[in-house]
């Protein structure tokens, strides 16, 4: 009896594994697929300067995008810089690649299968960059490193997730880990750690992640324009003029269906009086809109800097909702 029972509860885990990964699979697929800018985008030398960077990334860089190395590193282990189809096929099979794998960490975080297809339902279809990426950046490796560190359980892993994604594109990660930390601290979830503990790892992995790209700068002689330099160098009235020419468009960058999703989600946990947790998460927001202004790359800024206190809020709320315990 002991042994049927385990045979049925393991078939019964697989087939909720499989049931996530067909359905994840073809949501990341029908929204890639649906990106206008998919053909012209491989057909074109657009953004050829991270394969460049990728051919020379063990010799002297002086240009600010070269903080973001482990792509790069990526691409030069895996032979993807020989042509520039390659390396951007490379980025296109990660970006197909987040919602699949995220399914995977979110259910063994839930551990309910309900709960995964929810999450990876309201994600999917609410976060823009899932159909309009561009090729070429490392923004799908940093959003999968960050979304997925959200879901871990174990201190060990998530520092070594978040590690990862300074190295993915430090700026930005750093950033979306600052919006996280008030979340965490203020959350409404019972956790395996404490908040505490959970505020020190992020911390700690942000500075980890700084002092690993410092010794490679000096290993190989890197002397990097920083991002804050070239945003200053423009100067505020650039970026002014910039915002005052689109000021719609500005505010409306993630999309309706990803504000509309975020306030909803904000509303509830006013309503439960969780007034800490509700400014943590519009804090995080006013972070991501302040990286949008001070840059010049639309969405997938935007995208990159909330997608770790996105997921953190939206797994905040699936975990909250009351009628799971009737769901078997």
């Amino acid at each position: 009896m002991p042994s049927s029972a385990t045979g049925n509860s393991v078939r019964k885990t697989a087939l909720a594994y499989l049931i996530l990964l067909f359905v994840s699979s073809c949501l990341s697929l029908f929204l890639f697929m649906r990106n206008p800018w998919l053909a012209s985008d491989l057909n074109t030398d657009s953004y050829v300067w991270f394969l460049e960077f990728s051919r020379t990334i063990f010799q002297s860089q002086s240009a600010y995008y070269a903080e973001s190395i482990l792509l790069p590193l990526l691409a030069k282990i895996l032979g993807a810089t020989q042509t520039l189809i390659t390396y951007k096929l490379l980025c296109g099979l990660l970006t197909v690649c987040i919602l699949p794998i995220t399914a995977i960490f979110a259910q063994r975080y839930f551990q309910n299968l309900f709960k995964t297809l929810l999450f990876i339902i309201l994600f999917g279809l609410s976060f823009q960059y899932l159909q309009f990426y561009i090729l070429g950046f490392p923004d799908p490796l940093t959003i999968l490193l960050l979304v997925l560190a959200v879901f871990q359980k174990r201190l060990g892993v998530m520092f070594a997730l978040l590690v990862l994604a300074m190295l993915s594109h430090f700026s930005m990660a750093a950033l979306s880990v600052i919006g996280l930390i008030g979340l965490i601290y203020f959350s409404p979830n019972a956790v395996l750690y404490s908040q505490k503990k959970l505020v020190a790892i992020s911390i700690a992995a942000i500075l980890a992640g700084k002092a690993f790209l410092l010794a490679w700068y000096a290993v190989f002689h890197y002397q990097l324009l920083s991002r804050l330099d070239w945003a200053l160098g423009k100067g505020y009235i650039f970026f002014l003029e910039r915002y005052e020419t689109n000021m719609a468009g500005f505010w409306l960058t993630p999309g309706i269906p990803f504000l509309a999703l975020y306030f909803l989600i904000a509303a509830y946990f006013l309503m439960q009086k969780k007034f800490a947790f509700v400014f943590s998460a519009l804090l995080a927001l006013a972070i991501t809109y302040v990286a949008l202004f001070w840059t010049v790359d639309g969405l997938r800024v935007f995208a990159v800097v909330i997608a770790a206190p996105y997921a953190y809020l939206l797994l905040s709320f699936i975990n909250s909702l009351p009628f799971w315990k009737a769901v078997k």
